[in-house]
This record gives structure tokens, C-alpha cells and sequence, in this order.
């Protein structure tokens, strides 16, 4: 066995394993394959050799004893050239960073800073720590949840992708509507005055404490694997409420593949920003970066959803609506892994690391192969409660009653029956928008009762229409969302109108600096379509002083604020009858999973900022 008490650097001076002082934060893994002497040296051998260093180590342990637990660590320094000068620079900066490993009963702890472990280690020896195992550890039936960052289940580009929650009880501020769609990525807790951090995905969990030397950690390992290794236990009602996890074998079981979808906000926080840890480049012997404007292009294609297809282990994913296949997938026991993307211009790019120079990464690697390896894709199935995101399949358990917390949120409106158009045809002469248009609807129905009503269509658009009606003591404002089209069960109807719902809720607040210009606009006529025509913004009021409307409601304590959307292309009974027959075995088309994810988003994101979200559809 190699055992090294301490050694020197290039000063003469000296430290030792005591010297450790960290925060007790660890990655967690069960142990697939015996780790050995050798295996565990062959593993700090060639972290060195990946960072290229060249100085003594500062500390190197291999296997020693504590009790029934086995611990192993290095530190040493290595040199890169800082991530804010161009590749080209000479300059290089020098680092230090460690790696503490602890075996104990069959799982092994991972504590680290400025070093990982690489891959070819975990795929040999690891195997991940199942996220029911962390749940059951970290958040216990009395945890109060603190903060939350959480992953939406919708593989739209225009649904909000993640968020960060914060209270000091989360179960207080949080309902279901505003969690059924969300998958909880790290949270903290509180229990009995411990504080932790888990991110369930990874295995890694945190302990907010002092910082502490090598033995403290070592129990503290101890202590979180045998809460890991616990079979039984009652995890949060709170967490409940959210999308849980399941097995991708026990996924297959029950439903089939559908949809595919790329994350492409984890590619791109990779690639840009002040320090990226990725390069993307045009592939060749001489690669180049892509420009700004083409990684534009590139991201523009990965955000189409594809549709996948087959029976096998092997599947292939078209475009929507064509046999063109631009990607495949395999369906292994553990994990959906991406075997091709032929996309364009995906097919013809590179991925390699910042911390080479460009063209210099011995292992620069096509872009699906990056994206397989971060589990950077998003797979929809034909049973609405489940999803693959992270490389975890999550299931929606709210669906359990059939939809009809769903069916809720869908208000059905007759008038809509007869709607041809979203604004009907312009002249000169005309004084109000056609009855058979969806704008005409919501003038003459849905918005009927509203005491203040304008059109904010066109150029800076927060809605529609903007309602406001006051009833003694409440105020209620209504953002209306109109849109027109053949009745259909898919998403691409309500791609844009939720886009643009969703990034106009903060102005549902009224943001004082925005309204002289946005009161001036509503006090002309509304033009369209190249024809000016005679019908008032300010379809109609009960104040002279439209400003002061508008600076009560903005803060009237008891305001009530809804987002509608209101289409003519989707029918209540028709999403009905899908549900049904969902509940009976009979599996609902891609197209409606999809529809169904980006809608239930939309209403979770509603509600988290204290918005009634809704859809007025047809009968």
C-alpha cells in the first residue's frame, strides 16, 4: 500500500492531511465493482495526467483505516490559462484543488474542490444513489422545505425551464397548482435545527456546518450513508406534490416514447457568459468557433421537439409531420441515451473544453455525444404523467384524478363556436371588431362585464385586451390572450399565446413608468392590416381619468389578476374525451401529451406569481 504522511513543495515546505479544513459537502454513489489499492491509485494517477501536473502532491492518502471506513485523498497544483483571455495567451494561473474519497458499508462518499472524478472511474466502478433513497434521507416527513430550484416538465421553448424558490416554509407560499408540472432539482431543509442541500440527481448533499478537518467529514459520510442505506421511511407530503421519480424499466412499462426535446438553456449557460466551459466549433481538422449569430441558428433548431417512433430498444425521431429522421435514441435498462442527431446545422459541430486551447482538446466530441453525456434531452411518453429529464424519468401523480384538476382551468364559451378569424376584416368605417372573431368574443362575452376595457394589441404588446372591473373593495384585471384556428389537440396552437402570457405577467402590475405612453396608445384608433379604421383602443370606460384607474388597481390590496387565453382552436369535450380514455388504457397522440405539458405549465407558472391562469376554449 502507498502511503505518503506528507510531502514538500518546491519551497521546502510542508503539509499534511490535518491541514484539511472544508465544508461537509459530498457526492454519494453505491459501489457497482470493489474498489482496490491499485484502482484507487490508477484514479489519482490519471487525474494528474489530465491537468497536466507537474509539482509534488501536497497530500496523498491511499486506503487508509478509520474503524470499519476506508478514506483516500490527494491535492495537488496544476496551471490553465485564465478563462477570460483568448486561447492564444501564454498567461496561465495556478490552482489547487483535492479530491477525498470515503468507503463505507458498499457506498463511497466523494468530497471535492477544483477536481472530479473522471467518467471511465464511475461507469466502472459507480453506480448512482437512487433519488428515492436521498429523498427518504433528506427530506423526512417533518423537513420544512427553504428553497427549492426546480426543472419544468415541458419540452416547449417559450414555458419557463427552471426557478428558484425561497421561503422559510416553502409548504406556506407554494400550492399544488404552482408545483404539479414543476421537478424538484436541489432543495434545502430544515430538521430538528439541521440544515442540509441535496441535489437528488447527482447524489450530492450538504450539511450547513463550520468548516471541518478530515476526521469530521469522515463521520459525517458515515452518518449520511447510513441514512442512505435506511429501506423505509416517510418522505415530505410537501415534496409529494411535486413530479416524482421512477425507473425508467417501470416508465417502459407502462407507456411508450413520444416526443423528443434538447435542453438547450444547459447548452448554452455551458457556452456563453463571462467564463464558458465549452467551445462549440465547426468540426474539421481546423475547427473554428461558432459565431454568435450561428449558435443562434444552431439552438433555433435544437428547440423543435421531434417526434419519436419504433418499437425496438433502438428508436428514431422525425420531424413533426414528416418520415425525416434527424436523431435516434437507445432505450437502455437505466437511462434514454442519444445515439445520433442529424439535425443541421447539429450534425456538423464540436463540442470541445475552454480549458484547452481551441482545437487542442484531445477529447473534443460531436455534439450528441456531449449532449447524451450531460443528459441534456427531455423525452415525453404517451402516458401525460411521466417525462424524462436529467436522465430521470419523473411522474406527474396528480393525474390520478382522471384530469380533472386539469379540466379546471378550461373554461368552455359557446360564442366561440362560430369564430372564424382572431380579428375579422378591417375597413375604414368600422367601429367594432366582427362578432365571429375571437377579439370579437371577447369583447361582446368574456369581457362584457368589465367596467375598463382596451385594446394593447400590436407593437408593445403586453395582451390583447386588458380588463379591469372593481366591485366595492376588489379590483380584478384580466390580461386577454386571443388566438384563432382549426380545432386540433396539439401544441402548436398555443406555443406563442403562452409565450406571450407568460412574459407579460409582471405587467399585470401596472409598472408605473410604462403607463403615460401605454394610456396615450389606448386613447387612439386601432389600425391593422395596412387599413385605419374608426374603433376606439378604449373599447370602454367609467372613468375620465383612465391614469387613475390604473394607479388604484396597481395598488388595490385585494387586487385579483388573471392571464385567459382565449382560443377557438381547442374544445373542452374533445380534451375530455381524452382523458378518459387515457384513464382506460387508451394512450393519448404526441401531439396532446405535448399540448397538455405546456398548458399545465403555464398554469403552474401562473400561480407562482399569483396569477389566475386559465384557457376559454369552445364547448
Amino acid at each position: 500500500m502507498y502511503f505518503v504522511l506528507a510531502e514538500s513543495n518546491d519551497e521546502g515546505l510542508f503539509w499534511m492531511i490535518d491541514d484539511l479544513s472544508v465544508a461537509k459537502t459530498a457526492a454519494f454513489f453505491s459501489i457497482r465493482r470493489d474498489l482496490s489499492d491499485k484502482s484507487i491509485e490508477d484514479l489519482f494517477r490519471s487525474m494528474r495526467a489530465a491537468h497536466g501536473a507537474t509539482r509534488h502532491n501536497i497530500f496523498h492518502h491511499t486506503r487508509e483505516h478509520a474503524g470499519d471506513t476506508r478514506w483516500s485523498a490527494i491535492c495537488f497544483t496544476y496551471e490553465r490559462a485564465p478563462g477570460f483571455l483568448d486561447d492564444s495567451t501564454d498567461v496561465v494561473e495556478t490552482l489547487c484543488g483535492y479530491v477525498m474519497l470515503v468507503e463505507y458499508r458498499n457506498y463511497l462518499a466523494v468530497f471535492s474542490s477544483r477536481l472530479s472524478i473522471p467518467a471511465h472511474f464511475k461507469t466502472m466502478h459507480l453506480a448512482p444513489v437512487s433519488i428515492s433513497r436521498v429523498e427518504r434521507a433528506i427530506a423526512k416527513q417533518n423537513a420544512v422545505f427553504q428553497k427549492m430550484r426546480t426543472r419544468n416538465m415541458s419540452i416547449s421553448r417559450y414555458a419557463m425551464r427552471s426557478k428558484m424558490v425561497e421561503a422559510p416554509d416553502l409548504s406556506n407560499v407554494v400550492g399544488p397548482a404552482g408545483s404539479r408540472r414543476q421537478a424538484p432539482q436541489t432543495y434545502s431543509v430544515a430538521v430538528d435545527g439541521t440544515h442540509m442541500t441535496a441535489t437528488p440527481s447527482t447524489g450530492r448533499i450538504a450539511l450547513r456546518s463550520d468548516r471541518a478537518g478530515y476526521e469530521e467529514i469522515i463521520g459525517f459520510a458515515e452518518e449520511m450513508i447510513d441514512a442512505l442505506r435506511a429501506d423505509a421511511g416517510e418522505v415530505s407530503a410537501f415534496l409529494r406534490t411535486f413530479a416524482r421519480p421512477m425507473t425508467l424499466v417501470d416508465a417502459l412499462s407502462l407507456a411508450q416514447p413520444t416526443a423528443l426535446g434538447i435542453d438547450t438553456t444547459r447548452l448554452t449557460d455551458a457556452a456563453t457568459g463571462d467564463a464558458p466551459a465549452i467551445r462549440i466549433v465547426h468540426a474539421g481538422d481546423n475547427p473554428t468557433p461558432l459565431t454568435i449569430a450561428e449558435l443562434g441558428t444552431l439552438i433555433e433548431q435544437l428547440n423543435r421537439p421531434l417526434d419519436i417512433n419504433g418499437d425496438d430498444k433502438l428508436r428514431h425521431a422525425t420531424l413533426p409531420d414528416t418520415e425525416e429522421q434527424v436523431a435516434s435514441l437507445s432505450l437502455n435498462k437505466t437511462r434514454i441515451a442519444l445515439r445520433s442527431l442529424d439535425l443541421p446545422p447539429a450534425a456538423t459541430v464540436e463540442v470541445e473544453s475552454t480549458a484547452f486551447p481551441l482545437g487542442e482538446d484531445p477529447d473534443r466530441q460531436p455534439l450528441y455525444r456531449y449532449l447524451d453525456a450531460k443528459d441534456a434531452i427531455i423525452v415525453l411518453f404517451d402516458d401525460v404523467r411521466l417525462a424524462y429529464i436529467d436522465g430521470i424519468v419523473f411522474r406527474d401523480e396528480t393525474l390520478r384524478d382522471g384530469g380533472a384538476a386539469f379540466l379546471r382551468y378550461l373554461r368552455a364559451e359557446p360564442s366561440l363556436n362560430g369564430v372564424e378569424t382572431e380579428k375579422g376584416e378591417f375597413a375604414a368605417a368600422k367601429t367594432a371588431f366582427d362578432a365571429d372573431s375571437t377579439f370579437g368574443v371577447v369583447v361582446d362575452h368574456l369581457a362584457a362585464a368589465d367596467t375598463i376595457l382596451v385594446c394593447d394589441d400590436l407593437d408593445d404588446e403586453w395582451a390583447d385586451f386588458i380588463g379591469l372591473r372593481t366591485d366595492g373593495t376588489l379590483t380584478q384585471i384580466t390580461f386577454y390572450h386571443a388566438k384563432a384556428g382549426d380545432l386540433s389537440l396539439g401544441a402548436g396552437q398555443f406555443h406563442i399565446a403562452v409565450s406571450q402570457a407568460l412574459k407579460n405577467l409582471g405587467n399585470m402590475t401596472f409598472p408605473a413608468e410604462r403607463m403615460d405612453a401605454k394610456i396615450q396608445r389606448w386613447s387612439n384608433l386601432y389600425n391593422n392590416d395596412g387599413h385605419a379604421t374608426q374603433i376606439s383602443r378604449t373599447i370602454r370606460t367609467n372613468t375620465p381619468d383612465l391614469g387613475e384607474a390604473i394607479a388604484q388597481a396597481r395598488s388595490a390590496p385585494e387586487a385579483i389578476r388573471r392571464a385567459v387565453i382565449v382560443t377557438s382552436s381547442l374544445s373542452k369535450q374533445a380534451v375530455t374525451n381524452v382523458l378518459n380514455n387515457a384513464q382506460n388504457g387508451i394512450r393519448p397522440r404526441p401531439s396532446f401529451v405535448q399540448m397538455y405539458w405546456l398548458l399545465q405549465s403555464f398554469f403552474s407558472d401562473c400561480a407562482e406569481a399569483g396569477v389566475s391562469g386559465s384557457i376559454v376554449c369552445r364547448p
